[in-house]
């Protein structure tokens, strides 16, 4: 199977993820989750925690300035055009892989799950959860939220293991 084969059965799959957010209900709930991987809502939770000294704050920090650098990196190799059509919503930015929500919540899932290993597996699914409410909501295929997701795990595990400074 050759690679535009591959892209074409992506696109494929993910028109159909895509069309379940025709409805009202799907649509509003793809919505508000892709909202917790936003970047702003990030920010203010980092603020927080800061704000709260706690010592987590710049474990996201690290994670969340990783995934900025290694998204805005990657993208423009690639290039890929996002999925486009009828009520599309307009994009911050052009490119769609990786995904830069996928990449951003996995990298803060994985810190918070081996910082709460209790929750691991909830942390996790979250997670994905928010990168594939991306394809439902038209704004990725299905092969940016997987890289996506796939980077940020790994950046998160190598920040783990890496035990960058933290200031307080």
């Amino acid at each position: 199977m050759g690679r535009s084969s591959l892209l074409a059965r992506d696109e494929a799959l993910s028109k159909q993820f895509a069309d379940w957010s025709e409805g009202r209900f799907v649509h509003t709930i793809a919505w508000l989750l892709a909202r917790t991987g936003d970047g702003v809502f990030w920010i203010v939770a980092i603020v927080i925690l800061f704000l709260l000294k706690q010592p987590i704050a710049w474990d996201l920090v690290w994670a969340f300035l990783a995934t900025a650098v290694a998204v805005s990196l990657v993208k423009p190799i690639f290039k890929r055009r996002r999925p486009s059509g009828p009520g599309r919503a307009l994009a911050t930015d052009k490119y769609s892989f990786p995904s830069g929500h996928s990449a951003r919540t996995a990298a803060i899932a994985m810190t918070l799950a081996l910082n709460f290993s209790g929750a691991f597996w909830t942390i996790l699914l979250w997670a994905t959860a928010v990168g594939f409410s991306r394809v439902v909501l038209a704004r990725h295929f299905i092969s940016d939220v997987i890289a996506g997701l796939l980077l940020g795990f790994v950046i998160g595990i190598a920040l783990y293991f890496i035990n960058l400074p933290t200031f307080f």
